[in-house]
């Protein structure tokens, strides 16, 4: 009964929340608008988080880096079309989470596959990595278009910001918790039970984002991005998401053309499949760790300075 309502019922109820929230775009369609351009979006943003007193500087800074190249406009440009099909900021961060809860389902599902056959069975399971991997870049995407479409209508609220917030964070549970009941990180050959570090990773994440918002709280506005950002986050996921499912559609065609012939990849498939989630996770740990401790040194240092400008006693 239960596969029956996970396996069936469970994706078929996402599909429907998505579909009412896309009719209910459509019927309430915007008409063609002018909107600011990408540079006075991307200044915009910048202003928003603490940047206004350095403003042509950081401009010039991110229109070099990956954010300002490829990401604001990605975000830019998507955030135009949705407001095309009359979709809010809330209701495009729920198309976020719907989606987060459709790569919880798929994991789960192709990962059956994992403990069986590694030539004749896996590969048919393992390739559903490769669309999951999409996905997941695709999250990344709505993440920002959300925050986007706020941006160009002039409608951004604290309501808003805050929903987007809590999505995020489930959102991050679903992309690692649904790597538990997989034992992706079961290694019974060893006597190794790693599960500890998909926790562990979840904890740090919240961490990170909770100090964030603490800062933010008792008013440091201004930022400083380190490596953890989710973005990154998100990339690391898509790759080795990707990774896992190259090498099993490779495997997969190779044994629909000729199965004898599966044993090319006995080596490389055998490593992916193996270890290949292990080293995200350690490759995550080390990030969130890093990222968490200078981050936790920053937020320190410019408290401080606060205090300090403010005539505080501290001890």
């Amino acid at each position: 009964m239960v596969e029956i309502i996970f396996g069936i019922v469970f994706p078929l109820v996402l599909l429907g929340f998505l579909a009412i929230i896309f009719i209910s775009g459509f019927s309430n369609k915007n008409p063609k608008q002018e909107f600011m351009s990408c540079d006075e979006f991307i200044k915009d943003w910048l202003k928003d988080h603490g940047q206004a007193h350095k403003l042509d500087e950081q401009f010039a800074q991110m229109k070099k880096d990956p954010a300002g190249l490829i990401y604001m406009p990605i975000t830019y440009k998507g955030a135009k079309i949705f407001i095309k099909w009359g979709l809010t900021p809330n209701k495009v961060s729920f198309i976020n989470l719907i989606l987060s809860f459709f790569i919880f389902y798929g994991v789960i599902m192709a990962s059956e596959g994992h403990t069986l056959n590694l030539f004749s069975q896996q590969p048919f399971y393992g390739s559903w990595f490769i669309p999951l991997a999409f996905l997941v870049l695709f999250t990344g995407i709505i993440d920002g278009i959300d925050g986007a479409i706020a941006r160009l209508l002039d409608i951004k609220s604290k309501s808003g910001a805050w929903l987007d917030n809590v999505i995020d964070r489930i959102s991050d549970t679903l992309m690692l918790v649904c790597l538990i009941p997989s034992n992706f990180l079961v290694f019974s050959d060893y006597g190794l039970d790693l599960t500890w570090m998909i926790w562990t990773n979840i904890l740090l994440i919240f961490i990170y984002e909770y100090m964030r918002a603490r800062h933010e709280g008792l008013g440091l506005h201004e930022t400083k991005p380190f490596i953890a950002e989710r973005i990154t986050r998100i990339l690391l996921i898509g790759t080795f998401f990707l990774i896992y499912g190259i090498s099993s559609f490779a495997v997969l065609i190779t044994y629909l053309i000729n199965p004898s012939a599966t044993t090319i990849w006995s080596a490389s498939h055998y490593g992916v499949i193996t270890w290949v989630m292990l080293i995200f996770q350690i490759s995550l740990l080390g990030i969130m760790t890093y990222s968490s401790i200078q981050f936790a040194r920053y937020i320190w240092k410019q408290l401080k300075k606060m205090d300090k400008n403010n005539g505080a006693f501290n001890t």
